[in-house]
This record gives structure tokens, sequence and C-alpha cells, in this order.
């Protein structure tokens, strides 16, 4: 027998997985349909932020966003990519601010 071959032994441990183990996918929704149901508290600064950048920007910029966390006077935004984000902080950074009335906005990617 090989030295380096690993025979289990009584001290191995036995993993053991549910039956119904499965991972579903759910498909990205835009984020006011999301955030109606999980945050209705940001929804009037949503409205606010759309009424300021427009349709069109807030469709390129506001809808991809992962999440948005305000607390007081700071707001954490999780963007799509490194891409998206760029683009956040270069058009949208003083509408945030004004929707959400927070001066202290950090943009992150997720990954």
């Amino acid at each position: 027998m090989r030295p380096d071959l690993v025979v289990p032994g009584e001290n191995e441990e036995n993993f053991v997985v549910a039956r119904d183990a499965r991972v579903v996918t759910v498909p990205f929704s835009p984020i006011e349909k999301r955030f109606a149901k999980e945050k209705p508290q940001l929804m009037p600064g949503l409205k606010a932020l759309r009424e300021e950048l427009g349709d069109a920007e807030f469709e390129r910029l506001i809808t991809r966003i992962h999440n948005i966390n305000v607390s007081g006077e700071r707001c954490l935004i999780v963007a799509e990519s490194e891409l998206h984000r760029t683009f956040i902080l270069r058009d949208a950074l003083p509408a945030i601010s004004k929707a959400f009335n927070v001066s202290n906005i950090r943009v992150v990617t997720q990954g």
C-alpha cells in the first residue's frame, strides 16, 4: 500500500446531506420591485432619485444595484461590478445624496 494513501478510519467525519439538497436560482429583479417588499422605508428615496436622475439614467445606474442601506447620514450601496460602481460615483452621487438626505456615501462591489 502507498504511504500517501489515506484510508477512512474511525476518526473520519461523516457528512450528512439533506435529501432535498438543491440550489435554487432566482432571476435578478429591478431594485424598485425588490425594495417594495424588502425595504419599503427606502421607496420614497428611490422615487425622489428617479425624479432627480430621470428615467433613462435611473434605469442605467440604479435599477441594477444589488442593495442599498441607509442609516442616518450614511449610505452603503452594493453595485453589480467595478464598472457599474464607477458610473454610480461619476454620475449619480449628488442625486443619491439629495434623494436619501445623506452626506456619507460608500459604493462597493459584490465579490
